[in-house]
């Protein structure tokens, strides 16, 4: 079996041109009838009773629109943009919510019970850091306790030596192109690392080439890059279609009760372990974090999905009107971490209702978020601010700042609320911390005051999720 039978997507900003190019996007189902692999897939899916599943790297829609006939709620991912065409031209397209992205992005903000990569997705990404990514992502979309399945082929079968022009070659009949042909060859092979062009032949004389390369990685490095993303080893299947040769990899998603405080808490937990390890810089862990919160928020179908909340919208202001328990008199309120401005403009409008009148500022480290704000807001357009509050020194103050602890690396939270507390409140000012999703005899009291400063006030609400509550703590600035 030749390469380009399984390869559904190549990660990165320029898709190679099989999947990118419209004439070869066209001819990928011609050349590939049967997939009598997804079946395994499909079982899988059935197994586990996922009613939401993610399609990573869709490519021309087969496997997710089988799914789709099941009733399911399905969603398909992949970077090019020929192949997302020639899927929602398809019977039963309008089933699936096809979005146009990077793996490694994947701005999806739902909780799906099984996130896919079928054929070689899985093998496209070609560094470690690509990789870990990818499962970052898988992991942040997946709702506690779902699972992650994806193939990856064995390079102890070198199954390279058998992609030649002989054993790869097709001629098949397009009801545009007429009698058209392709075939395959190896370029190059530097373990575990191999290329290979795929070539192909037009009626019209036409040709056009294909450059591909597929990363080989052990069971054992797979095995050991799930563990380091979080996930659970479930089982290691053989492939149907490929007995002994290829490994189906099942992981799954803990659920545990951090997960339920906070779908994103576990991925956060791991960026911050590789910061105290000396893998990444702190620059590197506002980067990290930023591809974890910006493609969820930007792709959130709902004014709070955009800032970070799941739920409706009396779910919206449940948990998070309490913040205007800190607002006690008119003045200006800044929003660290304001992302599509909502927060900002609804704290308004609360404490209007409260009869405080509120002047609102937003500040975010994601230029994409914030020009969503402005666009949101216009009227506010120049008080939306893009910076790291860690370093961020505004040329005025306020009497209300609210900023989360989260938004730096853990050995920094005890600065970045001393630097909000000089540069940004005003004297006589109050720093607000929240919303913060806590047990409910937990405190960040003793913390704060560990920290030198004087809690000044502190509420909270019943959480969603039992025993949990959400919660908010407030400094205030003494008057010179």
């Amino acid at each position: 079996m030749t390469p380009v039978q399984r390869m559904t997507w190549q990660a990165g900003p320029v898709p190679d041109l099989v999947f990118s190019e419209p004439r070869l996007a066209r001819l990928y189902d011609l050349f590939d009838p049967d997939r009598s692999d997804l079946d395994h897939y499909l079982a899988i899916v059935d197994e586990f009773g996922a009613r939401r599943v993610l399609d990573v790297g869709c490519g021309t829609g087969v496997f997710a629109l089988l799914l789709a006939e099941r009733g399911l709620d399905v969603t398909g991912v992949d970077p090019a943009t020929a192949s997302l065409d020639v899927a929602r031209a398809k019977p039963g397209a309008e089933r699936v919510r096809w979005v146009e992205a990077d793996a490694t992005q994947l701005p999806v903000a739902e909780d799906f019970d099984v996130v896919t990569m079928t054929g070689n997705v899985a093998q496209v990404f070609l560094t470690d850091e690509e990789w870990e990514r990818v499962l970052t992502r898988a992991a942040a979309v997946l709702a506690p306790g779902g699972h992650l399945v994806f193939e990856t082929r064995d390079p102890a079968q070198r199954a390279w030596v058998d992609w030649t022009p002989d054993n790869s070659h097709i001629r098949a009949h397009d009801e545009v192109e007429g009698w058209v042909e392709t075939w395959h060859e190896v370029t190059d092979v530097r373990p575990p690392l191999v290329t290979f062009s795929a070539h192909t032949t037009f009626a019209d004389g036409s040709k056009l080439r294909s450059e591909s390369t597929l990363r080989f990685r052990t069971r054992d490095e797979v095995e050991a890059s799930l563990e380091a993303a979080g996930f659970d080893l479930v089982d290691v299947r053989d492939a149907p279609d490929r007995a002994g040769k290829e490994f189906v990899f099942i992981a799954r998603k803990p659920a545990d009760e951090r997960d339920n405080r906070d779908r994103g808490w576990r991925d956060l937990e791991r960026i911050d372990a590789a910061l105290e390890r000396g893998d990444i810089d702190e620059a590197q862990w506002h980067q990290r974090i930023l591809d974890l919160i910006e493609p969820a928020y930007l792709a959130g179908e709902t004014p709070h999905a955009q800032s970070g909340k799941g739920g409706d919208a009396a779910a919206w202001e449940h948990g998070r009107r309490l913040l205007c328990d800190a607002i006690d008199r008119d003045g200006s309120f800044l929003d660290i971490g304001c992302a599509n401005g909502l927060l900002m403009a609804d704290v308004r409008r609360w404490s209007g209702e409260d009869g405080h009148d509120l002047e609102p500022y937003g500040l975010d480290i994601s230029e994409r978020l914030v020009e969503l704000a402005r666009s949101r807001y216009p009227e506010w357009a120049d008080r939306l601010v893009v910076g790291n509050a860690l370093h961020w020194r505004p040329s005025r103050r306020f009497t209300f700042v609210r900023t989360g602890l989260e938004y730096v690396p853990r050995h920094r939270r005890a600065q970045l609320l001393q630097h909000l507390l000089d540069h940004a409140v005003e004297p006589g000012g109050r720093l607000i911390i929240g919303v913060q999703n806590l047990a409910a005899d937990e405190s960040l009291v003793p913390e704060l005051q560990a920290w030198g400063y004087r809690v000044a006030g502190e509420t909270r609400r019943p959480h969603r999720t039992s025993g949990l509550t959400y919660t908010a703590f407030w400094i205030d600035r003494p008057v010179e």
